[in-house]
């Protein structure tokens, strides 16, 4: 059989290793979305409270928030693949109690109370597994792949994502309609001990060891180092501007019944939009890599993104709505991509678990407070209003990123 190239669509794969974090990914994103589907329906049906929906992803990010960056430093300071395999496995367990919990709610041997007291601390334990898991899975994989595959594996954990996180909630709707609980519960089971199975399979290594100092210390390097990598600096920032004033996903809702005026179908058609548009920007990606000028693209993509929220904005008509939604998710893969390939290989290895720690906290910080702003404008000014402040100051952190960043227009991977 002829030898993968470098420049093949599927060269990352060539790494046996990186197929089983594939699969464990898959597993993860799968499993944990079909558990939040479930646990948010039978909650809602069981209380009647639109506050439980709130409270099933609060639940999730404290304790990651809080965790991270400490999980980020026990991926350097210890072997990071051991930590891994520890830390999703413990996740088999707790899915197991959760299903528990709800056979003994059904059975009429619990109340309400304790279900909800049992679902939302076993959700709480999930984050403090994510607060350990993500930083390790990120700052893992460079020591699985060569550098020059680093683009190719960074696009196609990117796309995995995006596919699972489009499949995997229909995915759990269509086992909420058509299987019973139990069954429901026990592919959930599965899917974890799966994910499991894959990262112990992985092979053996060392890692480069951080020298013996206190967290405080180890972070304060971490965060020094980005401040004064003026490339990992830029990017993080260019990515929290664009998603925590141009973020545009918690304000759907609004669009679909009272700018569109569209029902479920529209409103079904404008979430997954999105998705859509990054999943098939992802494929292009694995096939033609953003190596050469990928500051510039990156820039140009972000200005994609906030030109797409202001278009958006103004639009009237539900299938170009859905058009421009497509465009935005497919500029906000560019840019995803091309981050993650830089905080994959310009930090030291031995930095990786606490860079990728605080990345994923400006991630999800700019996603949850993006939506929070928004949905507060909004409450004050009108919806419309909205979305044209928060494009426009996204073309703004693009203006100034610019400005300050013409030395690296020519970077190249």
């Amino acid at each position: 059989m002829s030898p993968v190239l470098p420049s093949s669509a599927f060269a990352a794969f060539a790494c046996r290793d990186f197929r089983l974090l594939t699969v464990n990914q898959c597993c993860l994103t799968f499993a944990v979305l079909i558990q939040e589907v479930l646990i948010a329906f039978y909650l809602y049906q069981i209380t009647k409270n639109p506050l439980m929906l709130g409270l099933v992803g609060l639940m999730d990010f404290l304790p990651f928030l809080v965790l991270s960056l400490w999980g980020g430093y026990i991926a350097d300071r210890f072997n990071r693949q051991r930590i891994l395999q520890i830390s999703f496995s413990c996740a088999i367990p707790l899915s197991l109690i959760l299903w528990l919990c709800f056979d003994l709610f059904l059975a009429g041997k619990t109340g309400t109370p304790a279900l909800l007291i049992s679902c939302f601390g076993i959700l709480f334990l999930f984050g403090c597994i994510r607060g350990i898991y993500s930083p390790c899975f990120n700052s893992l994989r460079p020591f699985v792949v060569p550098e020059y595959l680093y683009t190719n594996a960074a696009t196609w954990t990117s796309m995995c994502w995006q596919a699972s996180g489009i499949l995997a909630p229909v995915t759990g709707g269509f086992l909420l309609a058509h299987l019973d609980l139990d069954i429901t519960f026990s592919i959930i089971a599965g899917l974890f001990a799966a994910g499991s199975i894959a990262l112990w399979r992985l092979q053996k290594r060392q890692f480069p060891q951080l020298q013996s100092e206190s967290v405080s210390q180890s972070l304060r390097q971490a965060l020094q180092f980005i401040f004064k990598t003026k490339i990992i600096f830029w990017a993080m920032f260019l990515d929290l501007g664009s998603v925590f004033f141009g973020g545009i996903i918690a304000l759907l809702p609004v669009f679909a019944q009272d700018i569109l005026h569209t029902g479920a179908d529209g409103f079904g058609m404008l979430r997954a939009a999105p998705a859509f548009g990054g999943l098939v920007m992802m494929l292009l990606l694995v096939r033609y890599p953003p190596r050469s000028r990928p500051w510039q693209m990156m820039l140009v993509a972000v200005t994609g993104f906030a030109l797409c929220t202001l278009l958006f904005a103004v639009t009237r008509h539900l299938y170009f709505s859905v058009a421009v939604l497509i465009i935005m998710g497919a500029c906000d893969s560019i840019n995803i991509v091309i981050r993650q390939t830089i905080l994959q290989l310009i930090p030291p290895k031995t930095m990786l678990g606490r860079i990728a720690a605080i990345n994923g906290i400006f991630v999800t910080s700019g996603n949850e407070l993006g939506a929070l702003q928004s949905s507060v404008i909004t409450r004050f000014l009108s919806v419309v209003p909205a979305m044209l402040i928060g494009g426009s100051l996204s073309l703004l952190c693009v203006a100034l990123t610019r400005i300050r960043t013409r030395d690296l227009l020519n970077f190249r991977f």
